[in-house]
């Protein structure tokens, strides 16, 4: 029988999620991914692609941004991997005592977290080259991987990919559209709420406006949008990991 992805049952369970571990999760999210995303943004100029028509002009302008802006970017990205990665731990129903836990167990995943996630990467990247829409299920399929590696099992990296494939099974695009509308959301919110810190950052400072403000209030967007995703992620995992046997 093929497996189904229960809308409402993932909104419930990411609320009661929230809910029973808020002052922990705001606490790793708030120092991990919010302060990482601040600083890179005040300190990097936005990425602008005038086009995407033109796979190799745009690639050729992503390579440049990140040779360019790389000694801040890498950082900032193994921080807020780390950081999303004990958000993974903390709320994958392992008995843990204290936050400290969930980021000692995120460290020692780290390594073989960063491996997988490459891998899935280099496929699903290769999936959007070859044609737009492969990329975008394998993002549904792959995108339970550090639910998956922090739920513990000892998975070791290619047991995790298979398993995460196992586990998404009939739900791809299921889990894609709901990744796509959180995000969406969020990125919403986040134009309406920005236009309307820089236009006032620009009544009082001038064009330029206040770089710092700015880049903070981008920051928490960016902060609220990851772990709407990553509650939703785990809450999606326990529903299907319940309706998939182990192999």
């Amino acid at each position: 029988m093929p497996k189904k992805l229960d809308y409402r049952t993932v909104w419930t369970d990411a609320r009661k999620m929230f809910a029973a571990d808020t002052d922990a999760i705001v606490a790793i999210a708030g120092f991990f991914i919010f302060l990482a995303a601040w600083i890179s943004g005040f300190l990097v100029p936005p990425l602008m692609i005038d086009t995407l028509e033109n796979a190799d002009t745009a690639v050729a302008t992503l390579s440049a941004y990140f040779e360019a802006n790389w000694p801040i970017l890498l950082p900032t990205m193994m921080v807020t991997m780390y950081g999303s990665l004990s958000l993974y731990v903390l709320l994958s129903g392992r008995a843990l005592s204290k936050v400290g836990d969930a980021l000692g167990i995120a460290a020692a995943l780290f390594v073989p977290y960063l491996l997988a996630s490459i891998l899935v990467g280099w496929a699903t990247l290769a999936g959007f080259f070859l044609l737009v829409i492969p990329g975008l299920y394998l993002s549904g399929r792959f995108a339970l991987l550090p639910a998956i590696m922090a739920g513990g099992g000892s998975h070791g990296v290619h047991a995790s990919v298979i398993r995460t494939w196992h586990v998404t099974r009939h739900c791809g695009w299921a889990i894609l559209m709901l990744m796509l509308f959180v995000a969406l959301a969020a990125r919403i919110a986040s134009g309406i709420v920005g236009g309307a810190v820089y236009a006032v950052c620009q009544s009082i400072a001038g064009a330029d406006g206040i770089p710092i403000l700015q880049s903070g209030v981008s920051a928490f967007f960016v902060t609220l949008e990851a772990v709407a995703v990553i509650v939703m992620l785990v809450a999606i995992n326990r529903q299907l990991v319940a309706q998939t046997p182990h192999q």
